[in-house]
């Protein structure tokens, strides 16, 4: 396992790949396959998200079964701030359950 760190105060985090932990210490721990970028922001980064919302079946086993399209959608985020939390917020979603929902970002656009 390699070991990352961060200096600032609120960090922008972009993975790809698995096994991503970020410790109230700042310190980010990552798999060999895991690639980590990491981006500070300044005071006031706003970042716009192109989103689309999924509703998602599991079986038993917790393995993704179906899927179901469900909407697309912009959401500012504001200081690192989570696209998850902003589109909970959306009232079209409030009739579904949070842990049913796949949410994939498209497109970032950072101002």
């Amino acid at each position: 396992m390699e070991t990352l760190t961060y200096t600032g105060t609120t960090p922008y985090i972009s993975t790809t790949g698995t096994d991503f932990r970020l410790s109230s210490s700042g310190t980010i721990a990552t798999s060999s396959t895991l690639t980590t970028g990491i981006y500070n922001p300044t005071n006031n980064t706003i970042m716009q998200n192109k989103v689309a919302v999924f509703k998602v079946t599991r079986d038993e086993f917790e393995t993704i079964t179906k899927t179901e399209f469900i909407k697309e959608l912009w959401v500012e985020t504001k200081n690192g701030q989570s696209v998850d939390f902003q589109v909970a917020r959306d009232k079209d979603l409030a009739d579904y359950e949070m842990s049913d929902l796949s949410i994939r970002t498209i497109y970032s656009v950072t101002f």
